[in-house]
């Protein structure tokens, strides 16, 4: 961008721009002079997302890092939006500015810039604007709508795929991705010394820091993180080749399999075991003898583990109560579906409708949200919403399966990114982060990763 400025042959436009700059610094100090404070903290936030505007992989890996941070708040004037949010919004915020830039000064970069499966997204934002429009709360709806579904899109879709432009910033991407998990894993870990070992259900659980807990306060919010992180740990051998660094990757992919394990989340198993055959089978399609012995390990390990996992499921109360609440919701869930099968009740609604079922409240007090995406889009958005969905997941994991399909000899990257991708989203039909960050951030990366390695051949062929 600084490059470009000095190369300008244009001496009218330079003139303009430097006049403009020495406008903006008088201004500063006039308004230091008199409000020191507030124009010091907006100098500061102006030098932020100029940075980020010129640098935008460095809001990418700080996304990537507090990615789980769901649940450290911020409330502005009753708007309460999560510390990631916040990170993304200004991310986005300096990338659209850029955009900007690029617009007026720099026409040859627009083109380089991707909405990936933008007319299926829209098909999807269309289908749930017409939803909100047959709601009794429109206006909430519509706010809804662009809070949670159009920032999923722009913030976690379109800035990463646009941002990861190499294979050094995918590279740095999972090496975050990794420092993420490890951080959520250790806090997993500190949870086992706090429980009574003796009276309660021991698992692996999120632990308060000064009495906030940062990354939520269910085990199922560690899980969905380990889903993603085991496999784009496994990403990195791509790029580490030596017998000694994939032995540390293979440690801690590892570690990062019994902590998933250690939480007992049904989903989080289900989902391990299918991601866990899908890769070995496919790895060693050749060698099918070789996961013999890994398989029988382990099988010796998880065979305490699953007992433990009965015993959840059928003798303590919060395994029968789980299953209890998700058939409840599930019921409340095709009520609203039947009442408006077409477009549904409005985005936003599910909290609404069970807020209105007596029963809920009466069992389980406060009313949640969805917890599953299943339940939220077929109560929610109808039976329109759901094809509109469909058609845009179907073309994001198109794109992957065909790039895994047709760049065979970099499986190694590719397998594991879609294993990552695909399992964080198969995950959130049983848990309640389907429009957060959590799920659509590693998609984009898986998708970045297919642009990248799609470029790579073009370079090659030209």
């Amino acid at each position: 961008m600084i490059k470009h400025f000095y190369s300008n042959k244009n001496i009218n436009e330079k003139r303009l721009i430097l006049g403009a700059l020495f406008l903006v610094f008088l201004s500063f100090l006039i308004s230091f002079c008199f409000f020191p404070l507030i124009t010091a903290g907006v100098f500061l936030f102006s030098a932020i997302i100029l940075f980020l505007a010129i640098k935008p992989e460095i809001g990418v890996y700080l996304m990537i890092v507090f990615l789980p941070v769901i649940n450290w708040n911020f409330d502005f004037r009753g708007l309460v939006i999560p510390f990631i949010d916040l990170i993304t919004i200004i991310v986005l915020t300096a990338y659209f500015l850029r955009i900007v830039y690029f617009f007026f000064f720099s026409g040859a970069e627009l083109k380089t810039i991707k909405f990936p499966v933008v007319l299926a997204f829209l098909a999807f934002f269309l289908s749930v604007s017409i939803s909100n429009f047959f709601s009794d709360n429109v206006l909430t709806d519509f706010w809804y709508s662009i809070r949670w579904i159009a920032l999923f899109y722009l913030g976690y879709l379109f800035l990463p795929i646009n941002a990861i432009k190499s294979e050094k910033i995918l590279k740095n991407s999972l090496i975050c991705f990794l420092i993420s998990g490890a951080l959520v894993a250790g806090l997993g870990l500190a949870s086992l010394f706090q429980q009574d070992w003796v009276n309660e259900f021991v698992r692996v659980r999120p632990i308060g820091i000064f009495g906030v807990y940062p990354i939520g306060d269910n085990h199922n919010l560690i899980a969905e993180v380990m889903i993603v992180a085991v496999f784009f740990t496994l990403a990195l051998k791509y790029w580490f080749i030596s017998i000694r660094s994939k032995r540390f990757i293979n440690l801690i992919v590892i570690f990062f399999v019994l902590i998933l394990l250690g939480t007992f989340s049904r989903a989080a198993w289900l989902v391990l075991l299918v991601q866990a055959i899908i890769y070995f089978l496919y790895k060693n399609r050749q060698y099918a003898k070789k996961i013999i012995l890994p398989l029988v390990l382990s099988l010796i390990v998880l065979t305490p583990l699953a007992y433990y996992m009965v015993k959840l499921q059928s003798q303590y109360e919060i395994g029968v109560s789980s299953t209890e609440n998700r058939l409840l919701m599930t019921e409340i869930s095709w009520q609203a579906f039947k009442e408006k099968p077409f477009f549904g009740q409005g985005a936003g609604e599910f909290i609404n409708l069970v807020a209105d079922n007596i029963r809920f409240r009466a069992q389980y007090g406060a009313p949640l949200d969805s917890h599953g995406l299943g339940q939220k889009i077929l109560a929610e958005n109808g039976v329109i919403g759901i094809l509109a969905f469909a058609g845009f997941i179907f073309g994001i994991f198109f794109l992957i399966y065909k790039a895994l399909k047709k760049y065979k000899n970099d499986w190694e990257i590719l397998l594991p990114l879609a294993l990552g991708s695909g399992g964080i989203f198969f995950f959130e039909f049983f848990n309640t982060s389907y429009y957060k960050g959590k799920m659509w951030l590693p998609i984009a990366i898986s998708l970045a990763a297919v642009f990248i390695i799609k470029e790579k051949y073009a370079r090659k062929e030209n």
